[in-house]
């Protein structure tokens, strides 16, 4: 400590050695009390029909306001239609009838989260966007094939606070999108 009245001079190389290395202690405990970065998988939170839905930030291209779309006929029920987006067709699922859950109100504004997905990306209609969270996977339960009635094989976990994983490689694996994804290849 210093007496009352001492004069320090930045010429003196003591001086500044003891202010240098006390701003250090300063910085370094301050870095040492900062609360730890969670380490969880990264999600991107929204509702379908009520409720809470998440899918891995980096399964996912883009989101949108749902675009318009267009039906096509002849495919699964599951397939809303097709979407132009930069001039890129896209196809939209319809993820309530996937899922199981009720159609959102007619005019109800929805969301369309893309799927990153060999060839193009892929959409999912959703309600309503949330935020974005990181998950701890360990904490995750997983569905029992009695559960809620919706769909297992869609969904990779259950949060503690009932926040529902979906898995994206099991969205993309249905029959409609390896039957594209060939025509896909067999066009390059």
């Amino acid at each position: 400590m210093t007496q009352p009245g001492t004069t320090f001079s930045m010429d003196d190389p003591a001086f500044v050695e003891r202010v240098l290395k006390a701003r250090a202690r300063r910085l370094a405990a301050a870095r040492r009390e900062a609360a730890p970065v969670s380490q969880g998988l990264a999600v991107l939170c929204f509702q379908v029909a009520g409720e809470a839905y998440a899918l891995p930030l980096d399964s996912l291209a883009e989101v949108l306001p749902l675009p318009p779309v267009t039906p096509v006929p002849g495919l699964p029920q599951s397939l809303l239609g097709v979407t132009n987006v930069r001039g890129e067709i896209r196809p939209v699922f319809n993820l309530h009838d996937m899922l199981t859950l009720p159609e959102p109100e007619a005019g109800q504004r929805c969301f369309a989260v893309f799927l990153r997905a060999p060839g193009r990306p892929v959409g999912l209609r959703v309600n309503e966007m949330r935020r974005i969270i990181r998950l701890d996977s360990e904490q995750l339960t997983f569905p029992h094939e009695s559960g809620n009635g919706l769909p297992q094989r869609f969904i990779r976990g259950i949060s503690p606070d009932t926040l529902i994983l979906l898995d994206p490689q099991q969205i993309l694996a249905q029959d409609v999108l390896q039957d594209r994804r060939a025509d896909y290849r067999r066009s390059l």
